[in-house]
C-alpha cells in the first residue's frame, strides 16, 4: 500500500500503515483529539467509529454533526470524512474488506449496498443499544490489542473478533428498529436505556425483577414484553448476560481472582457464576482466561 497521501476528485486520499501486512486490520481508542484531515480512504478500507463516552464532532461529506455515547459511524471508501474533535472515549476499528472472506460472516459492503451483515443493513450513522454496549466495547478493545503485533497468526483472531463485532451490531441495529416507540411511562427506549444504564452501573447488586418492575413504571408482563422485543431475552436473562460481558473483561484486564469477579458482577455463589458463565461463553472463567492471556480462542 503507497505510503504517500494523493489527492483524487480534490480530496486527499489517506493510505491506512496496518502495523502488520498479515493483519488487515488497525483499531485504536483515544480519550481526547483534535481536528484531523478531510480525507477519503484508499482501496478497501472501512472505518468504524464508536464512541463509549463524551462526545466527538465528525464531518461526513458536506454534512457536521456530533456523535455521543453508544453512536456509531460507519464510513466507505469513498466517503469524504474528517473528525473534528472529541472527549471522552472514542473507538476506531479500520478494515479492508478481503478480512471479511476470513469471517465465514455472510457480509455485503460497497457503494451501493453500504455495509450489510447477515442481512442487515447498518446504516452509515446509527445509534448501539444499551444492552450490546459492553460487548461492542469490549470486541473492539479486543481488536485493538490484536491488530498491533506482526505475528502471522493473528489474522484468524481479528477475522473472528471482527465477525462477533460486525454481528453484534447487527443485532443492535436489528433490535433498535423493533423497539416500540412509545410506552405509557414516556419513551420505551428511553426506559430501557435507563434500566440499562443503572443496572450496568451496579452489577452487585442483587437485582430482581420486582426491582426492575418498580424503577420502570411497568407491570411485569409489560416489561417482560418490552425486553424480549426489544433484546430476544428476558430481563433477567439479559442482567446475566450482562453480568457475563463484564466478567469478561475483568477476568481479561485484571488481576482479581475468578471468585472476585464473580463476587464484583453480582453472583452470589462460585457456583452459580461458573454455571452462568458456562451457558453464556460454553467454557469455565479460568479456561476463558488463559485463552485470552495466551490469544487463543475460547473452547
Amino acid at each position: 500500500m503507497p505510503t504517500r497521501a494523493a489527492k483524487i476528485n480534490g480530496f486527499e486520499r489517506a493510505p491506512i500503515l496496518f502495523p502488520d501486512p498479515a493483519v488487515p486490520v488497525v483499531a485504536y481508542t483515544g480519550r481526547v483529539g483534535r481536528r484531523g484531515r478531510f480525507h477519503v480512504h484508499t482501496d478497501e478500507d472501512w472505518e468504524l467509529c464508536y464512541v463509549a463516552s463524551g462526545a466527538a464532532d465528525y464531518r461526513l461529506g458536506s454534512d457536521e454533526f456530533q456523535l455521543h455515547a453508544g453512536d456509531l459511524l460507519v464510513i466507505g471508501p469513498d466517503d469524504p470524512h474528517v473528525c473534528l474533535g472529541w472527549r471522552g472515549e472514542r473507538f476506531v476499528a479500520i478494515f479492508r474488506r478481503s478480512l471479511l472472506r476470513e469471517t465465514g460472516l455472510a457480509v455485503r459492503c460497497g457503494r451501493s449496498v453500504g455495509l450489510e451483515v447477515a442481512g442487515m443493513r447498518i446504516p452509515p450513522r446509527t445509534h448501539v443499544v444499551p444492552w450490546r454496549r459492553t460487548a461492542v466495547e469490549y470486541l473492539l478493545d479486543r481488536l485493538q490489542q490484536e491488530s498491533f503485533g506482526g505475528q502471522r497468526a493473528k489474522l484468524s483472531m481479528c477475522a473472528t473478533l471482527l465477525a462477533q463485532l460486525l454481528l453484534e451490531l447487527a443485532r443492535s441495529e436489528s433490535e433498535r428498529r423493533k423497539m416500540p416507540a412509545e410506552s405509557p411511562g414516556g419513551s420505551a427506549k428511553k426506559i430501557v436505556e435507563r434500566l440499562a444504564v443503572m443496572v450496568r452501573a451496579d452489577l452487585a447488586n442483587r437485582w430482581t425483577l420486582a426491582a426492575l418492575v418498580k424503577r420502570s413504571g411497568y407491570s411485569s408482563t409489560q416489561l417482560g414484553v418490552l425486553f424480549r422485543r426489544a433484546t430476544g431475552l428476558s430481563p433477567c436473562q439479559w442482567i446475566s448476560q450482562e453480568r457475563i460481558h463484564r466478567a469478561c473483561q475483568l477476568l481479561a484486564h485484571s488481576e482479581e481472582t475468578v471468585v472476585q469477579v464473580g463476587a464484583e458482577v453480582g453472583f452470589g455463589t462460585r457456583s452459580q457464576f461458573y454455571r452462568v458463565f458456562r451457558k453464556v461463553t460454553g467454557t469455565t472463567p479460568e479456561r476463558y482466561r488463559s485463552a485470552v492471556l495466551h490469544e487463543g480462542h475460547p473452547s
